[in-house]
C-alpha cells in the first residue's frame, strides 16, 4: 500500500487538475497527501528599469503570501474528504525541489497535470515531469485535466513482453481493489502468427493481478501501440506503463511510446520507473502466478 502520496502544485488552474485523482487514491489507500509548491525568485527582464530592494521584496513576499495561502486552500480540501495532508512550501528551482523533497519525504507515488496537448511538453509545471521520471525514485502519475470527477476503476497495463515493461504490474497489485477493479492487459504484435504466443503470455500476467483480486481481460492487436493505444483505452481510466526514465519519458522500449501515450490515450497515465525497487509492492514472479488461474477472457483486436 501507499503510505505517501506527492502531488506538486504551482497554484494554477491546470495543476489544480490532479487533485481529484490524488484524492480518489489517498482515500483507497489510506495515504498521506503531502502538498508541495515551489517559489522561484522573481526575475525583473526590464533592464532599463530600477527595481529597488524593498519592492523586489513586496514582490517575494506577495508570491509566497499566495503559496501559502493556496496550500492552505488545498490541505483543506483533502482534510474536508477525511484524507491526512501536510504541505511543504520551498523556494528555488522547481524540479530539484521536488525531486530533494520526493527523496526525503519516501514518497510512494508522484501526482501531478498536464495540459495533454502536446504530452509533458505542456505539463503545467514546465519540463518537471520528465526531470521526475527521468531522475525521481517514485512512480509518476500523469493526471489527464477533465472537467469531470474521474473515477478510477478500469487500468490498461501495457505490456510488450519484456522484463521492462512487466515492472509495472506490481503497481496494480498495489491498487487492486484500492481503487482499480478491473485490468485490460494490452499487447500489440508484428504478425498475426504471433498472436496466441501473445495471449498466452498475457495469460500469465493476468493470473497474477487476479489472484491479486483483479477481473482480468486480454486484448492482443497488431500494429503500432502507439497508434492502438487510444482504442484499446476505451472504457479504462487509467494507462499504467513502465519506462526506462533514462533520458527522459520517451524511453520506453522504441523510442517515444510513453510520451505518445499520453496524447493518443486522452487518459491519465501512471509511469512505472523500471530499475527502481518499490516501497511496497509484493514480490511475485509472471510465472508462479500461473498455477491453477481462472479463466481469463482474451479478445484479439480486428
Amino acid at each position: 500500500m501507499f503510505e505517501r502520496i506527492m502531488v506538486p502544485t504551482d497554484g494554477s488552474v491546470e495543476s489544480e487538475q490532479a487533485m481529484p485523482i490524488a484524492r480518489q487514491i489517498a482515500s483507497a489507500q489510506d495515504a498521506e497527501v503531502l502538498l508541495v509548491q515551489v517559489i522561484q525568485y522573481p526575475v525583473v527582464y526590464d533592464h532599463d528599469t530600477t527595481i529597488s530592494g524593498n519592492v523586489y521584496q513586496e514582490m517575494l513576499d506577495a508570491a509566497e503570501d499566495d503559496a501559502r495561502a493556496n496550500l492552505g486552500r488545498l490541505k483543506a480540501q483533502f482534510e474536508g474528504n477525511r484524507i491526512r495532508a501536510t504541505t511543504m512550501f520551498l523556494r528555488g528551482s522547481p524540479a530539484a525541489c521536488l525531486l530533494d523533497t520526493e527523496r526525503e519525504q519516501k514518497a510512494d507515488l508522484v501526482v501531478m497535470a498536464t495540459h495533454g496537448r502536446t504530452g509533458v511538453a505542456r505539463f503545467a509545471l514546465g519540463s518537471v515531469a520528465d526531470r521526475m521520471v527521468r531522475e525521481g525514485t517514485s512512480p509518476v502519475l500523469v493526471a489527464r485535466s477533465s472537467s469531470l470527477e474521474p473515477t478510477l476503476k478500469t487500468a490498461l497495463l501495457m505490456l510488450d513482453g519484456s522484463g521492462v515493461a512487466e515492472e509495472a504490474v506490481p503497481m496494480l497489485e498495489i491498487l487492486a481493489h484500492r481503487p482499480i477493479e478491473n485490468v485490460k492487459l494490452f499487447r500489440v504484435v508484428d504478425d498475426l502468427s504471433d498472436r496466441t504466443a501473445a495471449a498466452t503470455y498475457l495469460g500469465a500476467v493476468g493470473a497474477r493481478l487476479e489472484a491479486a483480486g483483479l477481473k482480468a481481460e486480454i486484448v492482443v492487436d497488431i500494429g503500432d501501440p502507439t497508434f492502438l493505444v487510444r482504442r484499446a483505452a476505451q472504457g479504462a481510466d487509467l494507462v499504467v506503463l513502465s519506462t526506462h526514465g533514462r533520458g527522459g519519458i520517451d524511453r520506453f522500449r522504441h523510442g517515444s511510446v510513453a510520451d505518445r501515450v499520453i496524447r493518443e490515450a486522452e487518459k491519465s497515465v501512471l509511469l512505472v520507473r523500471a530499475g527502481m525497487p518499490s516501497r511496497s509492492a509484493p514480490e511475485t514472479s509472471v510465472g508462479a502466478a500461473t498455477a491453477g488461474r481462472r479463466s481469463l477472457e482474451v479478445r484479439l483486436a480486428q
